[in-house]
């Protein structure tokens, strides 16, 4: 690095670092989305029992020896309880309720069909689904008295299911994987914009309000040689901010039940280093994109509207990926943002990196930065903002 440039640098980030905005921002956003998340896979756990099999109330279950013993084979835990009318909630504990006529027995050994009373409680998604396992449950102890109530009678069980349907998902992720990975990867791609946004707004913006830009801009050193010790500098911030969030995400997620999130992390250690070259490179576009932002604010008041405004552009592009990813063109993957949710997703959920997708988002950060730095450049070489009040 060149020397004036390592000068810039070290000023820069002596500055920033007694800056308690800019550490507010990245420890707010490196430990306040982690705990965001937590919180959210709290919902989601929603309670869960300590034990992974549903219990099921059963009136009447003395006529049904066989159905109970099925049912526990199914994994149920039957608890029998005694209801002579209508109840208004389940019995303690009770995740169902199963009401068997008075003469089940009798209806059951003459062939008849027999109505079997199922109160659920769907209040919670984990109750509900609860309650949806003792219906599939329920519905399999039928096929099963028909199955054998076909066979007694002579006629094949291939009768009752003609087409055996198996299914192949050719995705090359699934639906859950993607839509996680998507979420995921849109707040690595928040990060390194709320890990610079302050400080590359102090770094220009709030020079210019403090008419401090001009001392700078007097000394002898070039225009190129101090942007780019300033884009050192918001890269530096936006990069360390990106690796401790991405680090605090990651260790949350190891401690995620498994019943929460049916999947897991595919990362390889040659994925996290090829993930951490891309974040990096990501980290010194925005960095670029930010200080050309904050070159053209004349107070550092003024500076947070462009960035407010600015800070859609990567939300936009992160909804878009998720919800609208089959109805755009095929070529948007290759963009920059969309290169980078893309990439980063193949490598931390599948495992399988897209090397032509990795290599669009390395080509456009490095180019974009190279178009910002000297839109910058000349912006600040400009006899005009000197001017402005």
């Amino acid at each position: 690095m060149n020397r004036l440039i390592k000068v810039v640098y070290r000023k820069e980030m002596k500055d920033m670092l007694r800056d308690k905005r800019a550490v507010l921002a990245i420890a707010s956003y490196a430990f306040g989305v982690p705990l965001l998340m937590a919180f959210i896979f709290f919902l989601m756990a929603d309670d869960r029992a300590e034990t992974a099999r549903s219990t099921l109330a059963l009136s009447g279950g003395e006529q049904a020896p066989g159905m109970v013993a099925f049912l526990e084979k199914q994994g149920l835990e039957i608890t029998p309880v005694v209801s002579l009318t209508e109840p208004d909630t389940l019995p303690d504990g009770a995740d169902a309720m199963v009401v068997l006529p008075d003469d089940f027995a009798q209806k059951l050994r003459m062939g008849e069909s027999v109505p079997v009373q199922l109160y659920v409680n769907e209040a919670s998604r984990q109750q509900a689904d609860r309650g949806g396992e003792v219906r599939a449950a329920l519905d399999a102890y039928s096929q099963h008295v028909a199955g054998i109530r076909l066979v007694t009678r002579g006629v094949p069980l291939g009768l009752m299911a003609p087409i055996m349907v198996n299914t192949s998902d050719l995705a090359p992720s699934s639906f859950i994987n993607k839509m996680l990975g998507n979420s995921l990867m849109l707040v690595f791609m928040l990060a390194p914009f709320v890990m610079g946004m302050s400080v590359a707004l102090d770094a220009l913006a709030g020079e210019r309000e403090r008419q401090s830009l001009q001392c700078l801009m007097a000394q002898p050193i070039s225009t190129g040689h101090l942007v780019a010790g300033k884009w050192a500098m918001v890269a530096s911030f936006c990069f360390g901010g990106t690796m401790l969030a991405v680090t605090v995400d990651l260790i949350l997620l190891q401690f995620v039940p498994a019943d929460v999130l049916p999947f897991k992390l595919q990362l390889t250690a040659g994925g996290f280093a090829l993930a951490v070259a891309e974040l990096a490179a990501l980290s010194m576009f925005v960095a670029s994109v930010l200080l050309a932002v904050s070159i053209h604010a004349k107070s550092f008041k003024e500076g947070q509207t462009y960035m407010s405004m600015m800070m859609m552009a990567p939300v936009i592009v992160g909804y878009a990926k998720m919800y609208g990813e089959n109805k755009l063109p095929a070529v948007t993957k290759y963009l920059p943002i969309f290169a980078d949710v893309e990439s980063l997703g193949r490598i931390f959920f599948d495992g399988t990196p897209d090397l032509a997708v990795t290599g669009s988002a390395f080509l456009s950060a490095i180019l974009g930065t190279a178009v910002c730095l000297w839109l910058t450049s000349r912006r600040l070489s400009s006899e005009q903002i000197l001017s402005e009040a």
